[in-house]
């Protein structure tokens, strides 16, 4: 049980680097859309890496 709320405890920042990573991917893969679609993407996208900065870099074995 203690494992799981480890687990779920640190799937806030998995959703979150997921997030970024499908709006990047929604971003890159659209050829043929209207414009307000593509506006509507951009503003995702945005968003998206607004939200991961707040994600810690990990921390480095070699600073230690």
């Amino acid at each position: 049980m203690k494992q799981l709320i480890k687990e779920l405890s640190l799937s806030g920042l998995t959703l979150i680097v997921w997030y970024f990573v499908i709006s990047f991917c929604l971003l890159a893969s659209t050829a043929e859309a209207p414009f307000w679609f593509l506006f509507l993407e951009v503003a995702n996208f945005a968003n998206a890496a607004r939200i991961i900065k707040r994600v810690p870099p990990p921390e480095d074995p070699q600073d230690s």
